[in-house]
């Protein structure tokens, strides 16, 4: 554990209850160099000293020496209705507003997790049957789209792949760490188990990653968000520098791959639009129909059989 969190917290934010979450409170898992940690801090509105903070919008970002904490300063109210904030394992840094609450937010947020861990992965794994179902259809079609079909079917592949990680090793995927989550997975199932998970790593294209394709992708990433706030988006290009300096070309692939599908390129015509950009960004290979239905059906059976 990073000695300069608690210190971080009582000079910055005192009087208010934190947790970490991510890889640095998952003893599963060795955290790279370049990690954040990820800090969850809660807002009492009856405070006035921490009034500006309620009005911040996003996380805030503190370096220090080589360590980078990432701290999202939420209300209790926003804690609790953010469906976006899961965690499976967390470490709590009391302060003083829990303690006087009979309720502990950060605990019965990890708990309702828990229980309703199983439901969601039935959900998001019906979710791609639906998806995967419609692509199918399409390409049944006289008139195919290649390229739009290619790229869902790799983010699908992606999506399914996260799927059994979670199923495995009953806790969420971490992007930053899924080849070492897969390598975990396929050294503990079966052998089919562990033939999904390669013919899904085929369709995501990890076979091609090398310096140039991780290089072109990260390129074409910069390009594509370059009309955002580049602080937001830093922790990401981070990373990437870090496993391109490492050889670590596999784990760039995911990383970049993960973060298109957290996007909201779920608008049909928005993919078109950056369709050639999207090929650039995950290195989309163009294939044959046969090919595609082929996929299609590979990836509509390893998705029935989590169910």
């Amino acid at each position: 554990m990073d000695k300069h969190i608690s210190y971080l917290l009582g000079s910055k934010f005192p009087g208010l209850d934190s947790i970490l979450i991510g890889c640095h409170a998952d003893n599963g898992i060795v955290p790279h160099e370049c990690c954040e940690y990820d800090i969850i801090t809660l807002h009492d509105k009856n405070m006035p000293l921490h009034q500006d903070l309620i009005h911040k919008k996003g996380p805030i970002l503190v370096r220090n020496n080589e360590s980078i904490y990432e701290i999202s300063i939420l209300s209790v109210q926003e804690f609790i209705e953010n469906s976006n904030i899961n965690y499976a394992k967390f470490v709590q840094f009391p302060s003083q507003i829990l303690r006087s609450n009979i309720v502990n937010h950060f605990v019965d947020k990890c708990n309702k997790y828990h229980k309703s861990f199983n439901f969601n992965l039935k959900t998001n794994t019906i979710r791609n049957i639906c998806e995967i179902t419609n692509l199918h259809n399409l390409l049944s079609s006289e008139i195919v789209d290649e390229k739009f079909i290619s790229f869902q079917l790799k983010m699908i592949s992606l999506k399914t792949l996260k799927i059994i990680i979670q199923y495995h090793l009953n806790s969420e995927d971490r992007p930053s760490h899924l080849k070492y989550q897969i390598n975990l997975v396929k050294q503990n199932e079966n052998l089919k188990t562990r033939e999904h998970i390669d013919l899904l790593l085929e369709y995501i294209g990890t076979d091609r990653a090398n310096i140039s394709t991780l290089t072109r992708s990260e390129k074409s990433l910069r390009f594509l968000i370059r009309g955002e706030d580049m602080s937001s988006n830093s922790i990401l290009l981070d990373k990437l520098d870090f496993f391109k300096k490492r050889s670590m070309y596999v784990d760039g692939v995911l990383l970049i791959s993960n973060f298109i599908l957290d996007r909201t390129f779920d608008n049909d015509q928005l993919i078109k639009k950056y369709n050639k950009l999207l090929n650039l960004i995950t290195d989309i290979q163009i294939k044959e129909k046969i090919t595609m239905l082929k996929e299609v059906n590979l990836l509509l059976e390893i998705n029935k059989n989590l169910i």
